[in-house]
């Protein structure tokens, strides 16, 4: 009988120190989350940070090309070059938030690239169909997976969680900063200390906590090699994806809110809010700062509960979703399938044209108050019990409902893609 691992080690391709110099100057960001002015900035930071390959200049017709050769360039000057052995990495992430030290271990290593409804990794967010066709471009060219899927391992026994941090005592391979502030260690694991992680794992499931967009465009490449007569053994390079792994018990896992900014014509949002309290709790705030919103938010975790900022109005008022059922109690989705459109009127497509997201509550207020944005919806986040629940249900949560804080590091692996070469030890027999 031949049992197929969930996970396995491979040959990643990594920056050579020799060459770059710090670790932290050629890391960036991933893709999604980088502007304009952003990329520009580390691409002034390092000649060979990793935003030229994922985020390449040039026009659509010019940019993954360029990202290839660049890429092909690089691996021959041996600014990256690829592991002789199969291994995996042990990532140790160092931050602070609101005055208080957090750090989180995760494992970059590759999971087995499955169908939603096999029921191994579970995804919570939809998906829109343009970053998709972004990333299967650039992979087409590259034949590479330059950022990992940041997916959170059930560990129930809390095992997997256990063996990185038994792991962790040894003396790092590498230690660097990105960005500032933010300290990272760097563990290369070989097939020794990679077997008691892999059965650790072994029996999970892995909820997507960012990456969506990525796993369905890997997903669909992975197709598209089948069908072009690539092999399908189960234990193939195009079989896996890059997977940075986080034990949804690590006390470093960090669930944000992400914001929205509402545009378009002008209303009388008060008349709006009070006609909402057929369905809604409504609160009025006088005017707090936004330092008491965000506490009172995060008092509201897990609950249907949003805060509304209005441009012809100060303060604020609190709503929270009377009688919700499962799926509303997220409160993106209370504000997205139920106030949105039966207090506001604002359909699916209506939504999509007025709405921005933001991060910082504090710019979501500022962005209002100077007359840029109509209001603004400050979100209680979702707890990661919630979103699994949900997600073991079947339930899609809207775009951008959770915010899992800090972002993952581009540029500390990549995956190359070679339909006729093996990963390490993917099955048992």
């Amino acid at each position: 009988m031949v049992i197929e691992r969930s996970v396995a080690a491979f040959r990643p391709l990594r920056y050579r120190t020799e060459r770059v110099g710090e670790l932290g100057a050629v890391w960036a960001p991933p893709y999604d989350v980088i502007t304009t002015s952003d990329a520009a900035a580390l691409r002034a930071r390092h000649s060979h940070n990793i935003v030229r390959l994922t985020n390449p200049e040039g026009d659509e017709a010019s940019r993954y090309g360029e990202a290839a050769r660049t890429l092909q360039a690089w691996v021959a000057d041996g600014i990256l070059a690829r592991d002789d052995e199969h291994i995996a990495i042990l990532h140790r992430h160092h931050f602070a938030l609101a005055g208080q030290a957090y750090e989180r271990a995760g494992l970059w290593s590759l999971l087995r690239a499955s169908p939603f409804d096999a029921g191994l990794v579970l995804p919570h967010e939809r998906t829109m169909s343009g970053p998709k066709a972004d990333r299967l471009a650039l992979m087409q060219a590259c034949l590479t997976q330059f950022s990992p899927i940041f997916v959170i391992a059930s560990d129930p026994s809390g095992a997997f969680r256990q063996r990185l941090s038994e792991l962790a005592k040894q003396t790092a391979d590498a230690r660097t900063e990105f960005p500032a502030g933010e300290q990272h260690e760097i563990w290369h694991l070989p097939g020794s200390g990679f077997d008691g992680l892999a059965a650790a794992l072994e029996g999970q499931t892995f909820l997507i906590a960012d990456g969506h967009h990525r796993y369905e465009t890997f997903l669909t490449f992975r197709d598209e090699l089948v069908r072009d007569g690539a092999s399908a053994t189960g234990k193939l390079t195009h079989e896996f994806s890059l997977a940075y792994i986080v034990s949804e018990r690590d006390p470093g896992l960090l669930l944000l809110p992400t914001h929205r900014l509402i545009g378009g014509e002008s209303r009388d949002w008060v008349g709006a809010v009070l006609g909402g309290t057929e369905r809604f709790d409504v609160v009025r705030l006088e005017d707090p700062d936004v330092e008491t919103v965000a506490d009172i938010l995060i008092e509201e975790a897990g609950r249907p509960t949003f805060v509304i900022v209005a441009h012809d109005r100060s303060g604020g008022w609190l709503l929270r979703l009377r009688e919700p059922n499962r799926l509303q109690t997220v409160a993106a989705v209370a504000l997205h399938d139920v106030f949105l459109p039966e207090v506001l009127k604002l359909g699916p497509d209506e939504q999509h044209r007025r709405m921005t997201y933001i991060k910082d509550a504090s710019e979501a207020v500022t962005s209002v108050r100077s007359g840029a944005k109509q209001a603004a919806a400050l979100l209680a986040p979702p707890l990661v019990a919630q979103v699994r629940e949900l997600a073991q249900a079947g339930q899609r949560l809207p775009a951008k409902t959770t915010y899992f804080w800090p972002k993952v590091p581009t540029g500390i692996a990549l995956h190359v893609i070679d339909p006729k070469e093996e990963v390490g030890t993917p099955v048992n027999e």
